[in-house]
């Protein structure tokens, strides 16, 4: 599989891991965001029982009403340490939506480690939720409850 470099060309998975130290479900080609038909709540609780739970992880920060969840994680071996932060907000419809960002502190490159926790991440929260929790994420400006044809 191949990939646009930041200076136009085409990288492979394993180049990319040496030009980019973060992933963001925010960006094109990140991550994939998560909308869940499940309550605010619960979505928060199992991100919080995850996050303590793994090993090496340590929380930083929690803001329940913010949605905001902040965590250091070391890299086992190398000892290397990256940012993740979560948030996770209610949309226009009450569905629950889950974003996330985690990026290396001190180095140019994260070896794909960042984009890998986040889709682990995620994947968790998935079979947590259960399999008719998630729906599928909208277009971008769209609504995933919006019909075909209506604005």
């Amino acid at each position: 599989m191949t990939e646009a470099s930041p200076d136009g060309g085409q990288t492979s998975g394993l180049s990319r891991w040496f030009h980019q130290n973060s992933a963001d479900t925010r960006e094109p080609g990140g991550p994939e965001p998560r909308l869940y038909e499940v309550a605010f709540s619960r979505v928060w609780d199992q991100l919080l029982k995850y996050a303590k739970r793994r090993w090496l992880w340590t929380l930083a920060h929690r803001d329940e009403d913010l949605g905001l969840i902040s965590v250091s994680c070391t890299v086992p071996l190398l000892r290397w340490v990256d940012d993740l932060t979560i948030w996770v907000a209610l949309d226009a419809n009450g569905l629950t939506r889950v974003e996330a960002f985690s990026r290396a502190r001190r180095r140019n490159f994260d070896l794909g480690v960042n984009r890998r926790r986040i889709r682990r991440m995620l994947k968790s929260l998935d079979r947590a939720l259960g399999p008719r929790a998630r729906l599928p994420d909208p277009a971008p400006g769209g609504d995933a409850r919006d019909a075909p044809g209506e604005t």
